[in-house]
């Protein structure tokens, strides 16, 4: 008796779509695990006080970042990072004296309201007069902010 031959195979390519599924899944994982292109608002202009162990503050959860600066008249500049701002920090007003309002109590409360866990983190001139600094901390206890810290840079040690 004899056997049937057996049919003779094409040698068309390896089947890469299982590979390509794969590698478009980690794609994806890396892209909302990653925090690539986030940013806190954070002026990298601003020269922090230093201190002992120094508090390096990067949570961007819940959070929202100030940075105070001295401004004209005893008023404080204050920027932060407002929806809507391209990604950009702008001037939040403390007060604004022509209609009376208040932008930046109004935005705390705003971001507060939804979110029982809403930090604030200050970031403030090393230099700067604690006259500058006393509004804003005032407009986050009007706000009603439980959390607010101050984010600081290491001191570094003087050789002797």
């Amino acid at each position: 008796m004899r056997r049937a031959p057996m049919p003779h195979i094409k040698e068309a390519g390896v089947n890469v779509t299982p590979l390509i599924d794969v590698v478009m899944v980690l794609i994806v994982f890396f892209m909302i695990v990653a925090k690539i292109g986030v940013t806190t608002g954070a002026d990298p202009s601003i020269k922090l006080p230093e201190t002992i162990l120094g508090t390096d503050l990067k949570t961007l959860s819940n959070t929202l970042t100030l940075n105070v600066r001295e401004g004209p008249a005893d008023e404080p500049m204050v920027t932060a990072l407002v929806d809507g701002s391209n990604r950009q920090a702008q001037e939040v007003k403390i007060l604004d004296k022509l209609t009376n309002r208040h932008p930046l109590r109004e935005l705390l409360q705003a971001a507060r309201k939804d979110n029982p866990d809403f930090r604030v983190i200050i970031r403030g001139e090393k230099e700067m007069a604690y006259r500058f600094l006393e509004p804003v901390l005032e407009t986050c206890v009007e706000a009603n902010v439980k959390n607010v810290a101050f984010n600081t840079s290491k001191a570094v040690e003087q050789a002797q």
